[in-house]
Order: C-alpha cells, then structure tokens, then sequence
C-alpha cells in the first residue's frame, strides 16, 4: 500500500488521497513538519491504485519538447515590483481570466501561516495566488475539482511545483486540449512546521497577528531576497535575504528541505509542463533598473505554451536566451541538491530552543565557497567611498548619536558638503538599506545638501534613500516622513510639517518641492483658519519629472508620471500621467503602464 512509501520517494502531492475510490487515505505530519500518506485498513479493498498513479513510484514520461528559453518581465513595472521575478506568471494568469477561464495557484491561509492550492477566475482571486511561498502547499482535493472543471469543458491554467504538475497529469491519466500546466524552477519544498513556528515567534515578538508575508520583496530590489512581514499593529518586519534567519536557514543550510527534494526526479528535460518559470539568476546584458525590478526566466515547453505565451508579447519585454545560460544561474533546472550536514541537528535542537536559535546555531561557523577578490579593486572601492563623505560626521552619526536608530547593515552616509541639524529628540529609524546625503556633487561645488529635524520629529526610512546635491529635507516639529526607496536629484525640497509618505521606488527630478503645508495662515472673515496642515501621500512607482510643486492634503496614485512644470493640488488616480502649470489637468488615466530610470539618450 502506498504509505509504505520511502520519504525519498514521496513528494506530498495528496494525490494517492483524490485517486482512492473508497477514500482510505488520509495523512500525517512527521516530526520535521511533511505529511505523509496513511492507509486505513478497514476502507482499503487493495485496488492498487494509489501506487499504480503515484508519480514517486511509477514514473512520469513527459510528452513536452526541448525549451524555448527567453528572458522577459511586464511592462507594467507596479505589477512586475508586487511579483517575485519578473511578472510573467500574472501576465498569463491575467490573459485566462480576461477570457473568464480558471486559475489555478498557491494562495496563503487566512493567518498566513501556511498555504494552499486554490480555484479562481476572477482578478482578485489572482492577487491572492501571486507570489512565491517557499514552502509546501497542501493540494488536497485539487485534483478532483480540476477534473470537474476539464470534464465540464472549462478552460484551466495549473500552476504548482514540477512534482505536482506531474501527480495533476497522472491523474488526469489522458492530455486535456483545456488544460495548461505551468511549473516553476524549484530548488525545493521547505516544511510547512518550520515556517509556521518562524511566523508564529515573529507575532510573539511584534505583539501582534501577520496582516501579509511578502517574500522575495523588492524593497531593496529583486536581487536581495527582501522578506516582509506586516503586523496588524502597524509594525514591520524586513531583512534582506542575506540577514533573515528562515531564508538562509533554507538557503545557505538547507536545514528543512523535504527529503524527495533532494532526489527529484524532475530535474531535466523535457520539462512536465507547458511552461516553465523562475528568476533569470546571473542574466548578462540588460539595464541595473532591469535587475532591480526583476526578470523572469521563461522556457516554453510545448505548442499549448507557445500559443499562450504569445497571446501575451504585446504587454512584455523578452528576449530569447540560450539553455546553457538559464542553467548557470539556475542550476536547479538539472541538479539536486544535496542535504543540509546539519539538518537532523536543526530538529534535534528544536525540542530545546525556538526556530531562530536553532538555526543561528547550525549557520554558526558554516562553511562558505571562497570567493576570489581583487585586493586592487576592494582598496580602490574603499578609497573612492572615504574620499567621497565626511567621515567624522559619518562615525558621530552612526555610532554615537542617539539621534540615529539604524538596523544592521544600515548607514547614514554623510557625503562632503551635508548639513545635517536635528533636535537630540528627533529620530532617523533607518530600517533598511542606507539614507546617502549630498552625492553627485561637482568637483569644486560648495553647493550643500541639508537634512534638518526639529523637536521630537522622525523620520522612517524603509529602503535605500539618495540625495542628490543640494538638496533639502526638513522635517517639523512633531512631523513625519516616511519612505521606501526613493532618489531625489539637485534642488529638490521636502518640507514636512505633519506627514508625507514616499512610497516604494519614487523618482524625484529637479526642483521637486513637496509640501504638506502652506505654513502660514490663511483665515475667512469670521477668524477661523482655513488651510489646516494635510497629509501628503505619493504611492509606489512614481516620477515626479522637473519643477513640480505637490501641495498639502495631496495623494498621488501608483504608477504615475507628473510633467515638468505642474503643481499637484488635488488627489491624482493611480497610473495617471498629469500636467498643467497652475492647475493640474489628467490627461490620462490608466494610460501610463510604466516609466523607466534609464536615459532617454539611449534611443
């Protein structure tokens, strides 16, 4: 019977449970988190086939052909910086439901502590299903309703690891014309326990329940793994891959990788699916603001995936790219790979400690590949970096003022030429990444970059925050900015009196001003003021081009471009592109798919 099944063997997909016709298998869960099919006896009539299906036992033979390979992401740069890659996955997703047919994904559970494969045709049933969740999801029952769908003539899109790809295909037992299967580049299922103990220590740390998990964020860009995880207290949680204890544990220990992960047997061509997605790792070629945002790898594996591929070129960037080159930085296309050394003593330690000491203690003094560096190139870096700032202010603020509360490896870099005045009870929280003060600036040029905060103000910054040369931030008394990644370049001022929010990934040219304030009175006959202090948001993905004013109470929607010369003074729609010298006019709304960093001079 078919819990008689080495772990070697068995993946997890819960098919043998859709395929028993007297419904006899039900599963448990090990002590490492991964379930496990159990027979009761009693309902079994050893019909065999629960084995005669399972992929683990008696093979899978792909009908696919050998791979168009291609590098791609969406035009739609405020759907492709939500994505994990490049956001291929939601342009064809997308395509079947605006042709009302089904999706079907890994979404997470209410309390986002684990995840599961659901049925959609509907845009927010997608938005449930994007992003990637590095550990397993449950499939129980799947199947089942797949067929349904199939045998009724509806149009299904499969999306799930190569392992449940091909348990959907053996049990289907015949090739469906309505059916599309989608698989990912997997390197490996983690356990389910494993995250949830992680997610479940974070709410005990934070004092509150997650509102959302975000893996692979691209706060700090795609290349940096960024995990984050929102609290319904309004707290945060981010680290770069490199710095958070799950991802590396994953990663660099594989401490918690399901044992048939290691000896996939769906590494290798022809590939199970259609189509086959994954982050185009150690791509050559294309633009930094490219590699920031993400960029999928694509191998298109069959007729059915060609055809639906190009139903969706006129909203994507692609190029075709060799095999050869997807390999390299995703060798999970052909290789296992090998368990964790210290795997059993991560679990052992469990019974003693919490997730994050267990594996603290088995990272401790882990083994790395040494990597060769150039000595000349390091000192020369070093050299330009201390020639360029001011290292007695960069050392005051950094590590003896209190004014600063920065996490791990992040800095308040003081280029030559930044003023910087706060109040000793005004606070700069940088949480991720570093606030660069005054670069750029012109050999010779006295010209000054000034950050000033008064009493008790703060300043939040979520990522990466670069100040060109003379430019100004002043932040009020009592007042708040907060911010993700953002650029601000020569003349620009944000003054902020009460608050204004800078989404992720805000382009700001040349004298932008920004105030949430008209910081005088305006009074009506009677004496009553008129012109209250408002907030100030701008939503992610914006450029705000040259010599734009935004003025108090205002919010700028996602994906927006402002024109030169234009004063905001009312709420703009997301994706708007805005103009007009005293008073905006929309020009268009919903026109605007996206804007770029790189330079016009190009083309």
């Amino acid at each position: 019977m078919i819990d008689g099944i080495e772990k070697i063997l068995c993946t997890g997909c819960k098919m043998c449970a859709d395929i028993c016709p007297n419904l006899a298998i039900s599963y448990e869960t090990d002590k490492k988190g991964f379930w496990y099919p159990r027979v009761e006896e009693q309902k079994c009539n050893q019909c065999g086939l629960c084995i005669q299906y399972c992929p683990g036992l008696s093979g899978f033979i792909s009908d696919k052909q050998a791979p168009m390979v291609y590098s791609a992401w969406l035009r739609d740069d405020v759907i492709r910086l939500k994505s994990t890659s490049g956001g291929i996955y939601s342009a064809l997703a997308r395509q079947y439901i605006n042709e009302e047919k089904y999706i079907v994904g890994c979404q997470y559970t209410d309390d986002y502590k684990g995840a599961f494969h659901a049925i959609y045709n509907t845009n927010e049933g997608l938005e449930k299903i994007i992003g990637s969740k590095y550990f397993q999801s449950d499939t129980a029952g799947i199947y089942k309703e797949i067929k349904i769908l199939l045998d009724g003539d509806k149009e299904v899109l499969f999306c799930g690891t190569p392992c449940q790809s091909a348990a959907l295909q053996k049990y289907l037992s015949k090739s469906y014309p309505n059916l599309i299967t989608i698989d990912f580049i997997c390197r490996g299922v983690s356990s389910p326990t494993v995250y949830y103990k992680y997610i479940s220590e974070l709410e005990e740390k934070f004092n509150s329940r997650v509102k959302s998990v975000h893996m692979k964020n691209k706060r700090a860009g795609w290349e940096s793994l960024g995990f984050c995880v929102r609290f319904r207290n309004g707290r945060e949680y981010y680290r770069k891959g490199k710095d958070d204890l799950w991802v590396q544990g994953f990663l660099q220990g594989s401490l918690y990788t399901r044992p048939a992960c290691h000896h996939c047997k769906y590494r290798n061509l022809p590939r199970v699916s259609d189509i086959s997605l994954g982050d185009f790792w150690g791509i050559s070629g294309v633009e930094k603001d490219d590699l920031f945002k993400g960029i999928s790898l694509v191998m298109v594996n069959s007729a059915k995936g060609e055809a639906l591929f190009e139903q969706i070129m006129a909203g994507i960037a692609f190029q075709e790219r060799s095999l050869d080159e997807a390999v390299q930085g995703n060798p999970s296309i052909f290789y296992n790979n090998p368990r964790g050394e210290r795997s059993e003593l991560f679990f052992e330690l469990l019974d003693s400690m919490s997730i994050s000491e267990s594996i603290k203690r088995c990272l401790k003094n882990n083994d790395n590949k040494i990597v060769e560096r150039n000595p000349k190139k390091i000192a020369r870096r070093i050299y330009n970096v201390l020639s360029s700032i001011d290292l007695i202010k960069f050392i005051y603020y950094n590590f003896f003022s209190k004014c600063i509360v920065r996490e791990k490896n992040c800095y308040l870099m003081t280029y030559k030429n930044s003023v910087v005045n706060l109040d000793k009870s005004a606070r700069v929280h940088i949480k991720n990444g570093t606030i660069k003060l005054g670069t750029y600036k012109l050999r010779g040029s006295k010209a000054e970059t000034y950050l000033r905060m008064g009493k008790n103000a703060k300043w939040i910054s979520n990522g990466d925050a670069e100040l060109f040369y003379n430019t100004q931030v002043e932040i009020q008394e009592n007042a708040v900015l907060e911010s993700g990644y953002f650029t601000a370049n020569c003349g620009t001022v944000i003054v902020c009196a009460k608050k204004i929010t800078l989404g992720e990934n805000i382009m700001l040219g040349r004298n932008i001003i920004i105030y949430d304030s008209d910081y005088h009175q305006i009074v009506d006959r009677n004496g009553n003021m008129i012109n209250y202090d408002a907030e100030v948001t701008i939503e992610d993905n914006v450029w705000l081009t040259s010599n734009v004013t935004v003025l108090r109470g205002v919010t700028i929607g996602e994906g927006s471009i402002i024109t030169a010369q234009t004063v905001i003074k009312k709420d703009l729609p997301p994706h708007s592109l805005a103009e007009g010298c005293s008073s905006v006019k929309v020009t268009k709304i919903d026109k605007v798919a996206s804007w770029s960093r790189e330079s016009t001079h190009k083309y």
